[in-house]
């Protein structure tokens, strides 16, 4: 999201030297276009499924930046680069609003966020501070492209982190190559040998199907198009070497006669990028990147062309100034300003996320960014330049201490718990039977919290294990939402086919199959979409009971159907059907005919959780989720009151009560 120019920078010495090249509104034009197609993809995902390649283009344009900035500087100061003055004017342009963004966003999930995550979004924040959020969503559970209930409101943040991570390692990397090679050309084959090793990583990590995160995300493998936007700059802009003026002159001339239909074919991604995620990831994003760099050139070049003009026309070339802004307050906007906490219909919920994101994103320009660029840290009190300088210092320490304290503050100013005492589980002593029963649990993350949460002091009798996997669906099909199959893992089928193996494994008197609720969700078999509710759909479900049932042998089975939930849904249709109580309920109708007919027990969750078919948020005055679907640390054990003694009784092959 950089913005190297002319007046980007303060005006101090080791800043001037960062702010030689000419301002080209152009380049703004592009960016307005590509935090556009971002912040349309976030708001309306189905209206725009390619526009999260707008980050590709950011990636694509700060290579190309830095590289000229770099390299004007070294022909400049004769040979040598201000690392110290370059990381500074960096540090300068982005941390402003970044801190800004993020002292807004600690105050906000403070309210806002569900009480199982503040945990998580206290790290995020951190990890943003420390510009490494993208390796924390790698090795975390944030997958941008996954179905997940409550994202982080600084997902976006792993693309600040790739790039700031790039400022940090390749001015290094540049002045070490400077050092060593005599020639322009040698310059840029060793970057484009860089940039290909990078997308060739990519490629051979990719898995597709697989929830893409690992390739998304990393920096080594998004290096490529950071590369390629420098390289292209190495090639037209002085550095080692002479410079080939015939040979540069010819190229931008090709560039500027290419550069409409390379920016049509970018533009067209914003479209098309969804349905050819995996070619992208296996290779295909190094043409685009290509393409953009291609316009790069065009919006840079002395000489004018169609694409030049139409990319700085002033509206575009407007939003382009503000675009750091407008990535940065977008995301975490639409985080907490969600269907949840806004039910407006559609269309008026993304009017005020996107007025107000503008409004934020002005303000922050016109007060914080633009002043400190010009003016330094003393224009944040003028005239009293300590003060000044004091905030300054203490922006880290007071951001740390507030993502740290976030999950007791939350806690602390949580609003009185509604619909208290709606659901309750009446207070019983549980009697442990004479004998250990062995009780495996099939399903996802929602019986294996509940694992998590069981206390074998208050059931001395029942040794619960797990059959579960948190990322895997019991259903052997891929799910299709949003006009795409959703990624699933080639373990799974290996986790389906191993049910009977733990089941003898754990030696289980009892086999608790829990429907998930993904399985709301329409499926793909044979390349035709199998609705929900038809004659296929329920085939589907059967077919995966009947899987269960075989695999427990001769222990007890029992089912548990289906609760209803609540949760921000995003656009996402799988979790809007989730939240849908008619799905809910046809779901777990097709579940007790089959157990019906079957002679198996139904523990009906769905009645005790959900009185008069709706959602509610505690249980005996305690909150009910953690994150709108788990169980939270106090009302666990009271589930496993209820839930425990229906085990008993399965064991002992009578019917639940």
């Amino acid at each position: 999201m950089e913005r190297p120019h002319r007046n980007q920078d303060m005006t101090s010495t080791s800043a001037e030297q960062h702010t030689s090249l000419p301002y080209r509104p152009a380049i703004d034009g592009l960016r307005a276009f590509a935090v556009l197609s971002v912040i349309v993809y976030h708001v309306l995902p189905s209206a725009l499924p390619g526009g999260w390649f707008g980050v590709d283009v950011f990636f694509v344009i700060s290579g190309f930046l830095i590289t000229s900035l770099l390299l004007a500087e070294y022909r400049r100061r004769r040979g040598r680069i201000n690392l110290l003055g370059f990381w500074l004017a960096r540090a300068r342009r982005l941390l402003p609003a970044l801190f800004l963004v993020l002292a807004v966003v600690i105050v906000a999930a403070t309210f806002l966020t569900l009480p199982g995550r503040t945990g998580n979004v206290a790290g995020d924040v951190l990890a943003t501070i420390g510009y490494v959020a993208n390796w924390r969503f790698v090795l975390g559970d944030e997958a941008y492209f996954g179905q997940i209930a409550s994202p982080s409101p600084v997902r976006h943040a792993w693309s600040l982190a790739v790039e700031e991570q790039f400022y940090i390692v390749y001015p290094l990397l540049l002045i070490g190559l400077l050092a060593l090679v005599r020639r322009r050309t040698t310059l840029v084959a060793v970057l484009v040998a860089m940039s290909a090793g990078s997308a060739l990583l990519m490629a051979l990590l990719h898995e597709p199907g697989l929830d893409p995160s690992r390739v998304y995300y990393s920096t080594d493998t998004r290096a490529h198009q950071l590369l390629v936007g420098a390289a292209v700059a190495a090639f037209i802009s002085g550095g080692p070497g002479s410079v080939d003026r015939d040979r540069v002159r010819a190229f931008d001339g090709w560039c500027r006669r290419l550069a409409l239909p390379a920016l049509l074919v970018v533009l067209s991604a914003f479209w098309w990028a969804g349905r050819a995620q995996s070619a992208l990831f296996e290779g295909g994003a190094v043409p685009l990147s290509i393409l953009i760099s291609i316009v790069l050139v065009a919006a840079t070049s002395p000489s004018s062309s169609v694409v030049q003009r139409v990319l700085s026309l002033e509206p575009l070339r407007r939003i382009g100034v503000v675009s750091y802004g407008l990535y940065l307050w977008h995301w975490p906007i639409v985080i907490f300003l969600n269907d949840q906490v806004l039910p407006l219909p559609t269309a008026g919920r993304v009017a005020v996320q996107v007025a107000l994101t503008a409004l934020l994103s002005w303000l922050s320009y016109r007060f914080v960014e633009r002043p400190i660029r010009r003016e330094g840290i003393k224009a944040l009190v003028p005239r009293v330049p300590k003060v000044s300088a004091a905030l300054c210092w203490a922006t880290v320490p007071a951001l740390v201490i507030g993502a740290l304290s976030l999950p007791a503050a939350a806690r602390t100013v949580a609003p009185p718990l509604a619909g208290s005492g709606e659901v309750t589980v009446p207070e019983t002593v549980y009697r442990p039977g004479g004998t250990m029963t062995n009780v495996s649990f099939i399903g996802n993350s929602v019986p294996q919290s509940l694992i998590t949460h069981f206390r074998s002091s208050e059931h001395p009798d029942l040794r619960v294990t797990g059959v579960t996997n948190a990322g895997c669906d019991p259903v052997d099909a891929p799910r299709y939402a949003d006009g795409a199959v959703l990624p699933q893992k080639d373990e799974c089928a290996t986790w389906r086919d191993g049910w009977a193996t733990e089941i003898e494994k754990n030696q289980s008197d009892v086999v608790l199959y829990f429907v998930a609720q993904t399985m709301v969700t329409d499926r793909m078999v044979d390349g035709e979409v199998v609705e929900f509710g038809s004659s296929e759909w329920e085939d589907l479900v059967v077919e995966s009971l009947d899987q269960a049932r075989s695999a427990s042998g001769n222990s007890e089975f029992a089912v548990m159907n289906l609760a209803c939930h609540e949760m921000p849904s995003f656009g996402n249709e799988e979790i809007t059907r989730v939240n849908d109580t008619e799905y809910v309920r046809t779901l777990n109708e097709t579940v007790e005919e089959w157990a019906a007919d079957h002679d198996v027990p139904v523990l009906d969750q769905y009645s005790l959780l959900c009185p008069g078919d709706e959602v509610h948020t505690t249980i005996d005055e305690v909150p009910l989720y953690d994150d709108a679907i788990h169980f939270t640390d106090q009302s666990a054990p009271i589930f496993w009151r209820w839930l425990a003694p229906r085990l008993q009784q399965i064991s002992r092959g009578e019917s639940p009560s």
